[in-house]
């Protein structure tokens, strides 16, 4: 059979019919139909609080924290009605600002913030694009209960009323994206964000991916809670547009947007197999994001066995985090070690381990035009020019009777296999 990419520059692959497993992909029935009217029923019916236009008053300095163009939110779509909420309820232009939850990605271009946000937002609000080394643009917030200091953007913490805009879809530390996650790590200082990461490290094996409550999340609320988020609304995807909008208050709506995606993001495979190939669509900007795509594909592949991962990754590793190649994913009593040392931050080793630990269970080959050859295997991953060639070579490992899955558009995926 021959499979295509949802990349144009990618060339299809020949996979042999007696290889295929299965073909999987999101299922079309997670869409919930008309996008904008999905949007406009989750702000008349907010959960766990009453309607935004209710919750405002005029005067009051409203800050609306927003994805980044790291993610795929349909932020085009959400903050518009947002802003009319605001405008109904009397609140002046002048009085709302739009902030960008970069977190530490690297600050947008003014196309960029056009794109995700709309032209006529762009044009008639401020928007606060900030620089996550700036330290002095932050202030504390109060103690987390696990003793470090909450820091987050002083335009979040003045403010008079927080809104988040976001999207939840499964995650591999935080449990699901969305939510307070806006907050903190989207407008939280450096410090902050690397203490949030690394309470990974708290959690048990199979207690992260895919389950909302666990201590990452427990850090994740209480820093937006303290920062003043009073109101959210995510979107979860479907196969083709909006699947669900949930907005209200940010922990309930937030616990309904997780259990909406919990459904709409599982795929069922009938088993594991040798060879998995996938992509990490959308989260493909660089692969600091596209790990995502890997981490999916853990759950359709055999101890042992070989996942493909294409992504262009045109901004390549990070251009934020130079570690992913300076260091790579090395064993995880490296990571602790150069940590207590002072040589990376937390943030970077959460990557760090939690990557490892997918090497540990499968090889994994990149197939990328954004990161070369070298960096590849300075990262501990495998290398091939081409999608094609990477079958080739996963098919040489493990001989003509493997067995393969293939995931489309992997990176929101929740595989879970009958054996």
């Amino acid at each position: 059979m021959q499979y295509s990419f949802p990349y144009d520059s990618f060339a299809p692959i020949e996979v042999p019919d007696a290889m295929v497993d299965g073909v999987y992909e999101l299922s079309p029935a997670a869409n919930g139909g008309d996008d904008q009217a999905l949007i406009r029923d989750a702000l008349a019916r907010p959960i766990g609080c009453r309607p935004l236009r209710e919750l405002v008053r005029p005067g009051q300095r409203v800050a609306i924290a927003v994805d980044d163009s790291s993610r795929s939110t349909r932020t085009d779509l959400m903050l518009p009605a947002v802003l009319a909420e605001l405008a109904a309820a009397g609140v002046a232009d002048a009085e709302i600002a739009v902030f960008v939850a970069l977190g530490t990605h690297r600050r947008m271009t003014e196309a960029e913030m056009a794109e995700k946000y709309t032209p006529a937002v762009v044009a008639r609000y401020r928007i606060v694009n900030p620089d996550w080394r700036d330290a002095g643009a932050y202030r504390s917030v109060g103690k987390s209960k696990y003793g470090f200091d909450i820091r987050i953007h002083r335009e979040i913490v003045e403010a008079d009323f927080v809104i988040g805009v976001g999207q939840t879809v499964p995650h591999m530390i935080a449990g699901f994206g969305g939510g307070c996650k806006i907050i903190n790590p989207g407008c939280s200082d450096g410090d902050t964000i690397g203490h949030m990461h690394w309470m990974c490290s708290r959690v048990p094996a199979g207690q992260l991916f895919a389950v909302r409550d666990n201590a990452v999340r427990e850090v994740i609320d209480e820093a937006a809670l303290k920062a003043g988020l009073k109101f959210i609304i995510n979107e979860v995807p479907g196969a083709h547009g909006l699947g669900g909008v949930f907005a209200g208050d940010p922990v309930a709506a937030h616990r309904a947007a997780c259990e909406y995606a919990r459904e709409s993001c599982l795929v069922k495979l009938r088993q594991r197999t040798e060879i998995v190939v996938a992509d990490a669509y959308t989260a493909d900007l660089d692969f600091w994001q596209a790990l995502k795509g890997l981490n999916a594909a853990a759950g359709a592949v055999k101890p042992g066995g070989t996942v493909i991962l294409v992504s262009p990754c045109p901004e390549g590793t990070s251009s934020q985090h130079e570690e992913l190649t300076t260091i790579g994913y090395v064993e995880v009593e490296t990571v602790q070690r150069l940590l207590a040392e002072g040589r990376i931050d937390e943030a970077v080793a959460a990557n760090l381990v939690l990557g490892r630990g997918l090497l540990e269970h499968a090889h994994a080959i990149l197939v990328t035009h954004g990161i070369s050859r070298e960096q590849t295997l300075a990262m501990r991953l495998e290398w091939a020019p081409t999608p094609q060639a990477a079958l080739d070579q996963a098919i040489a490992r493990h001989g003509p009777g493997a067995r393969i899955n293939i995931l489309h558009k992997a990176a929101k995926m929740i595989c879970s296999a009958e054996s």
